[in-house]
C-alpha cells in the first residue's frame, strides 16, 4: 500500500547476510564461528567502571550532555597524536573527525562521495558492511582481485578502463590492507604504495579501513602494517580507524581522517545524522588514554585472539586438510577457508546448523561478483578452546560428505 511512498535509495537498501543469519547462528545450542565481533572477555571492564565512576563523581551532569558534532576536541588531539606516533599518519585537526562507529562512518562517506551510478572499486572478497553502505545510494560495485600481495592493481586498472567506457564514473577505491575482514589478509608495502599511484594517475579517491591494523600477532613487524594514509602522495586517502575492536564496541567512537574539505561534508551529514557522538563513549575513552592504559591493554588483546588463531589452525590440520586451504592471518578475528570447487557453502549452512549444531559464514556473499561459493568465514574470536575443536570436527563431517 505504501510501496509507492519510498524514496529510490530506500527502494535498494537490503539487510545484509550476517544480520539476516544472526538468528539462526547465535542460538545458545550452537557452536558459533559466525560472530565476528570482539571477544567481550577483552573488554577492561574495571578499568572502565573505574573510569566511569572517576567521571561521574567530577563531571556529574556534563558527562551525559550533547557533545559538539566533529568530537570531543580533547579526543580528536589524542587520537591525533597517537596517529602520527603509531601509524605515521599525521594529520590537522580540521582533517579529523570523530563518528559513532566505523559504520556510521561507511554511510556517511558514501553519502558526501557517491552518487547513484559512481563506480566503487572493491576486493573480491570484500566487507559486507561497506559494500551495503554504498549500494544504498545506488553506487556500482566493481570487484577486483586480489592476489598474495593484496589487491591486483593491473586487474584495477582494466576495471576502471572498463567502467569509464561503459559510462560509469569512477569515484572511490574502498581497501582494508591489513587482516581483511572476511579473508584476514595483509597487502605488502609495494601494493599499498602501488595503490597510492594508481589512484592519483586515475584521480580516483582511495578508503583506508583499518579496524583490525592494531590487533597483530607476535613475530609480526608493525611497519610492515603501516596505514597507505602514512606514505608520501596519499593525499587523495582517507583513513578510518576505531576502538570497538581495542577497547569496546559498545562505546561506538571511531574516526575518520581525510581532506579537509570532505571531512568538512561528514560534519554535516552527521549533524542531521546523529548530532553528535555519545558523550559519555568519548570521555570514557579520553580518560583511559589519558591514563596511558591502552598499549598494556592491546598487548593483552593481541595475544589472546593469536592463541585462538592458532588453535584453529592446529585444528583445521587435523580435521580438514584434505578438503580446504585457508589463509595464515598476521591478525585480525578472522580465517578464510577455500574447499573443493563443487561444495556451495551457502545452502549447507542451515544443514550446520541443524544436523551438526555448527556455525560458519558461507563465503558468496562477500563476493560482489557473485563468486566464492565454495568459501567460508571462521572467526576464531568468541569460541571457546574446546569448541574451536568440536566445531570443526563437525564442519569437516558435514563438507566431506557434501564432496562424495
Amino acid at each position: 500500500m505504501f510501496d509507492e511512498m519510498i524514496s529510490e535509495d530506500a527502494k535498494v537498501m537490503k539487510s545484509s547476510l550476517i544480520r539476516q543469519l544472526t538468528g539462526l547462528v547465535n542460538r545458545p545450542d550452537v557452536i558459533s564461528f559466525a560472530t565476528g565481533s570482539p571477544n567481550a572477555e577483552m573488554f577492561p571492564h574495571e578499568q572502565l567502571a573505574e573510569i566511569f565512576n572517576h567521571l561521574i563523581a567530577v563531571e556529574k551532569g556534563r558527562l551525559f550532555q550533547y557533545s559538539v558534532t566533529r568530537g570531543n576536541a580533547e579526543l580528536i588531539e589524542a587520537v591525533r597524536e597517537r596517529n602520527a606516533r603509531v601509524h605515521g599518519i599525521e594529520a590537522a585537526a580540521v582533517e579529523t573527525i570523530l563518528v559513532s562507529g566505523s559504520q556510521q562512518g561507511l554511510d556517511f562517506v558514501a553519502r558526501v562521495l557517491l552518487d547513484p551510478g559512481d563506480a566503487v572499486f572493491v576486493e573480491l572478497p570484500n566487507y559486507i558492511g561497506a559494500t551495503a553502505s554504498f549500494e544504498n545510494f545506488r553506487a556500482r560495485m566493481v570487484g577486483i582481485r586480489k592476489t598474495s600481495a593484496g589487491m591486483d592493481l593491473d586487474d584495477l586498472r582494466m576495471k576502471i578502463r572498463q567502467v569509464r567506457l561503459e559510462g560509469s564514473p569512477p569515484k572511490l577505491i574502498y581497501v582494508i590492507p591489513n587482516f581483511q575482514n572476511p579473508s584476514g589478509h595483509t597487502w605488502d608495502v609495494q601494493t599499498r604504495k602501488g595503490l597510492i599511484e594508481v589512484a592519483r594517475e586515475e584521480n580516483l579517491l582511495i578508503f583506508e579501513d583499518n579496524a583490525y591494523g592494531e590487533v597483530y600477532f607476535s613475530g609480526d613487524d608493525p611497519d610492515i602494517l603501516k596505514p597507505i594514509k602514512s606514505y608520501d602522495g596519499a593525499e587523495n586517502a582517507l583513513y578510518m580507524s576505531t576502538f570497538s575492536k581495542v577497547l569496546a564496541p559498545g562505546l561506538r567512537v571511531a574516526w575518520i581522517v581525510g581532506p579537509k574539505e570532505i571531512v568538512r561534508r561528514i560534519e554535516l551529514a552527521k549533524e542531521t545524522g546523529d548530532l553528535c557522538t555519545s558523550t559519555v563513549g568519548q570521555k570514557l575513552i579520553l580518560e583511559y588514554l589519558k591514563r596511558d592504559w591502552l598499549d598494556a591493554h592491546l598487548a593483552g588483546v593481541r595475544a589472546f585472539y593469536e592463541m585462538k588463531c592458532v588453535l584453529m589452525q592446529a585444528a583445521l590440520e587435523r580435521h580438514m586438510s584434505r578438503l580446504a586451504k585457508w589463509n595464515r592471518p598476521q591478525g585480525g578475528l578472522f580465517l578464510w577457508v577455500e574447499l573443493l570447487e563443487q561444495i556451495d557453502t551457502l545452502p549447507l549452512l542451515r544443514q550446520a546448523v541443524e544436523e551438526e549444531k555448527v556455525a560458519f559464514i558461507p563465503g558468496q556473499p562477500f563476493f560482489v561478483d557473485g563468486s566464492g561459493a565454495n568459501t567460508l568465514r571462521l572467526s576464531f574470536s568468541n569460541v571457546s578452546d574446546d569448541n574451536i575443536e568440536l566445531g570443526l570436527e563437525k564442519i569437516s563431517r558435514l563438507m566431506a560428505r557434501a564432496a562424495r
